[in-house]
């Protein structure tokens, strides 16, 4: 048997989330134990107790590397940004909502869970805007208010993605990939900027003669 020392933390974490995420937050450590070839006391002695260990395995991060990547938009065409700005941020809330739901079940005290500044949702609306309110300031995009263009964009993703979880269906399949690109084109035409707006024609009034 493997001594703990031999076992980093990072390995025990992937391992202890994959156990919860397959097995339920109820999991047996001896479970997970077993799998890294030490002991249940082990896995303790290293985090201190159960609470923290699931913690460790399955909070979110305290910085989402989506958000920190797109600080700014880019010069390429806007439905091309969106359509990968979206399937990072999808990707991302794939892997942390079932790790989120799981702790929620443990009876975690939530804020233990998320103990940030900015609650956790805020955060992907504050970066969201500020990415959109970049394309706006480079002509890429007309939105009178980026906040709630970020918050109707977030909703189309999440939606989904809490829907496909509780309906256990996979989160990779092409159904799910059209989506986002049908997202990313129905957002660049409705952000879309008008290159000329269209005055309404007064009727020309008839001369006598």
């Amino acid at each position: 048997m493997a001594r703990p020392r031999q076992i980093t933390d990072e390995q025990i974490l992937q391992t202890m989330r994959a156990a919860v995420l397959e097995q339920g937050p109820a999991v047996s450590l001896d479970v997970v134990a077993e799998k890294l070839g030490v002991t249940g006391p082990a896995l303790i002695k290293r985090f201190g107790t159960r609470q923290n260990l699931m913690l460790a395995a399955l909070k979110p991060p305290e910085t989402w590397p989506w958000v920190e990547k797109y600080q700014r938009s880019d010069d390429r065409p806007i439905e091309v940004q969106l359509e990968e700005l979206l399937t990072d941020i999808w990707e991302f809330f794939a892997e942390i909502i079932p790790c989120m739901m799981a702790l929620r079940q443990s009876g975690i005290d939530p804020e233990k869970i998320q103990h940030s500044k900015m609650p956790a949702p805020l955060k992907g609306m504050h970066g969201l805007t500020r990415w959109i309110e970049s394309a706006r300031d480079a002509g890429l995009v007309e939105v009178a208010d980026a906040e709630t263009a970020a918050a109707t964009m977030l909703g189309g993703l999440q939606f989904r993605l809490f829907s496909a979880h509780f309906a256990k269906q996979s989160l990779a399949t092409r159904a799910h990939r059209h989506h986002l690109k049908h997202l990313a084109t129905f957002f660049s035409q409705a952000l879309a900027p008008r290159s000329s707006v269209t005055k309404p024609v007064k009727p020309v009034k008839a001369v006598r003669a």
